[in-house]
């Protein structure tokens, strides 16, 4: 397959790749169709100007990649591809969906470079104080909903309630439960991430609680998926 094809079937094929650039995409990323010139564009946008061109590579680097430096420091690669474009709407993606889109029918497999992808365009990793804290934010109250549940299935780490931000909506793990979800996504799996929170992963597996976290905060699904994480319980 040569690259042009690879770059229009990208979305059409599920891998540990693809997974990813959907999840990115799905939070930092455009599709819209050009009526004057009838192109189908899909776009991703991002300050991380050599993560995007990462994602590019594993698409496919196609011909006629174009990146594009804005005022504020963001970046945007564009694709023109009608295949892409009705991919993506299969998929449930849409033009203007900040607001209604709802979380996608991933493999089981596949869910967790989904996540980091989305974790990668739209989430935070960082302190409050000595606790490590992920955060992952959307316009779409429902879609977070249906993602916390997705990843309390797989991981045992309960979902957390969705709570509102201004405009937006945000899903919140802190202390051992944000460590166990940084080991997950991005050291138990491997593959496309964002070295900048790759790096702060990493330091929530380094970190230590200063005292027992409370009763029920580490379920018993946690202990079983996560005992290298956890805390002795001596």
């Amino acid at each position: 397959m040569d690259r042009t094809a690879r770059h229009a079937s990208f979305f059409r094929v599920w891998s540990p790749a693809m997974a990813y650039v959907l999840g990115y995409w799905w939070v930092d990323g455009y599709m819209r169709h050009r009526k004057d010139t009838g192109a189908h564009l899909i776009e991703i946008a991002s300050i991380d100007r050599s993560h995007l061109e990462a994602i590019a590579r594993s698409m496919g680097e196609p011909p006629g990649l174009r990146k594009i430096s804005g005022s504020a420091n963001c970046y945007e690669i564009e694709f023109c591809s009608k295949e892409m474009y009705n991919d993506l709407l299969a998929l449930g993606g849409m033009p203007n969906k900040l607001n209604v889109i709802g979380f996608p029918t991933i493999p089981v497999e596949l869910l967790v470079h989904f996540v980091r992808g989305f974790v990668d365009g739209d989430g935070t990793l960082a302190w409050n104080g000595d606790r490590p804290v992920l955060q992952i934010y959307s316009g779409s109250k429902q879609l977070l909903e249906d993602m916390a549940d997705a990843i309390a299935e797989q991981t045992g780490i309960p979902a957390p309630h969705v709570i509102a931000n201004r405009a937006l909506w945000y899903l919140k793990w802190s202390t051992i439960r944000a460590k166990c979800l940084a080991a997950w996504l991005y050291v138990e799996h491997q593959g496309l991430a964002l070295e900048r929170k790759a790096a702060i992963a990493a330091k929530f597996i380094a970190w230590q609680p200063r005292k027992r976290p409370n009763a029920g905060t580490i379920t018993e699904a946690m202990k079983l998926r996560f005992a290298a994480y956890l805390p002795s319980e001596e």
